[in-house]
């Protein structure tokens, strides 16, 4: 879509400051006004939902509510007080924050100005002063958000939801929709294969910045993952990048990762959860009997490879002993952090004092969750509702390096590996039932759009700007999870939800 003229965004944003008088935007207050609503209901995304059955009231203020949480934190906490959105209901227990008057609605923004920066894990600034708010940063937050509008990003979206499903907070100002978004990855993905001499696809290297990088088994796993999503199903020109994948195992079974000399139960695990995926009814048994043999004492260890060993192992079933024995030694892998058990990076002995891992945890929380809503344990549960209270309160979520220093034939194997720790957050509270629209979660949402390269490179980068496809896969589940509400696990995980934006909803 082209950019909206000056003229269009100007004539929504004076609209928009009309409404924010009074009561603000309210459906109520729209039948019979005088105000002159012709530029609102005129915009694609009102029109979109007028035509699939909405009353203009009501397509009036899903659409400026969903635009109006795709901007920037500040941004969009003061355009929702402005026009009395309700975007932060029940989540701020200062009730001005959505009073009928404006005066009160912006005393009450200004009193709360830390605290609902905080729920979106953004640097509140010092707050402006009540005429700057009223004169300066109000007009500059809803011309904003008639940019927002009149660029009809949502109007499919929208559609898809129900009434009052409308989530706020899901991408940054300058994202487009997801589908476009699916389309501009995975047309770059396309882009960044290998090939060999004839040209033909080998699959994809780690980093996404080598053009002529040599393709590797895991980083190959998680590029077909991410088509899979991206494209709900491998494409046939991607076909010979799943039989190059095939031929990357080693003669016995397994797989390695780079800088790795043998097969290796992650790397193993990362492919299989690929391959089962494109061919169900193939034959992987000697690579499940690699990878079951290759759980030792040093991978009981380490929550990042037992995760890994589990999610895959739930695709070939559940009531396999290899499933407990990697529950058994996931749950085990806890330490005590006060009065609740949690996830480490690793849990070797003769450890001093190891912090709680927030990415560590969430991944833990995931696959449990994926077991728990198959076969239901009363001790899984329990340790699914310890770490889901601990992450719902986690503001840090910096991404995070792990090293693998593995003994092998008598050496050490030094491997490092890292962690989209916001995806994994999102994917750990969307799984457990989680609502979308839980500070825990748009917070953690916000996060991975932050990394997004956008109109740089349609990939998500690194701390070093780096291009990790792991990351760009990571990033596409959790914002499918959060955003699409993929059905998949068959009701909630918790039998006993708390009053923490929990919902019955289904999800992946």
């Amino acid at each position: 879509m082209d950019e909206p003229s000056d003229t269009a965004v100007l004539g929504v944003a004076s609209a928009l400051k009309s409404l924010r008088t009074r009561t603000g935007l309210r459906e109520e207050r729209l039948h019979g006004t005088e105000l002159v609503l012709d530029t609102l209901t005129g915009l694609e995304s009102v029109r979109a939902l007028v035509n699939a059955g909405e009353s203009p009231e009501r397509a009036i203020v899903r659409a400026v509510r969903a635009a109006a949480g795709t901007l920037a934190p500040t941004m969009s906490i003061v355009a929702d007080a402005s026009l009395g959105l309700e975007l932060s209901k029940d989540l701020v227990p200062d009730a001005d924050l959505y009073a009928e008057d404006l005066g009160q609605r912006r005393e009450a923004l200004l009193r709360n100005w830390d605290r609902l920066h905080q729920m979106r894990s953004a640097p509140p600034g010092k707050p402006p002063s009540p005429r700057a708010l009223r004169f300066e940063v109000e007009s500059e937050a809803l011309t904003a958000l008639a940019v927002a509008l009149t660029r009809g990003a949502y109007a499919g979206e929208l559609i898809g939801s129900p009434a009052g499903a409308d989530r706020p907070w899901t991408s940054s100002p300058a994202a487009p929709t997801l589908l476009q978004m699916f389309r501009d990855v995975a047309t770059v993905l396309r882009e960044r294969l290998a090939r060999d001499a004839d040209g033909r696809p080998t699959g994809w290297p780690r980093d996404l910045r080598e053009l002529t990088g040599k393709a590797t088994a895991a980083s190959t796993a998680y590029g077909m993952r991410a088509m899979l999503l991206l494209e709900d199903g491998l494409a046939a020109d991607l076909a010979p990048v799943a039989e190059s994948l095939r031929k990357m195992a080693f003669p016995s079974g397994g797989f390695a990762n780079l800088g790795q000399s043998g097969p290796r139960p992650e790397a193993t695990a990362a492919v299989l959860n690929a391959l089962r995926r494109v061919a169900v009814t193939e034959d992987f048994s000697a690579h499940l009997a690699q990878m079951e043999q290759d759980l030792g004492v040093f991978e009981k260890s380490r929550p990042f490879v037992l995760t890994m060993m589990l999610e895959t192992s739930l695709l070939f079933g559940t009531g396999t002993s290899l499933v407990e024995v990697l529950v058994e030694s996931l749950l085990a892998a806890r330490r005590p952090y006060d009065d609740l058990l949690l996830w480490p990076e690793k849990s070797e002995p003769m450890l001093i004092d190891p912090a709680a891992s927030v990415a560590h945890t969430a991944r833990a929380v995931r696959a449990l969750a994926r077991v728990q809503a198959v076969r239901p344990d009363r001790q899984v549960q329990d340790a699914l509702d310890q770490a889901m209270a601990w992450l719902m309160d986690q503001h840090d979520l910096h991404n995070t390096y792990e090293l693998l220093e593995r003994p092998v034939d008598g050496r050490v194997e030094v491997i490092y590996t890292a962690h989209f720790t916001a995806a994994w957050v999102v994917k750990a509270l969307v799984t457990v039932g989680v609502a979308a629209s839980h500070p825990a979660v748009s917070s953690a949402v916000a996060r991975i759009w932050s990394s997004y390269g956008g109109a740089t490179v349609a990939l998500w980068r690194w701390d070093n700007g780096d291009l990790p496809i792991w990351m760009t896969y990571d990033a596409i589940e959790a914002l499918r999870l959060a955003n699409l509400a993929i059905p998949g696990l068959p009701g909630p995980v918790s039998p006993h939800p708390r009053d923490t934006g929990i919902t019955r909803s289904k999800t992946s």
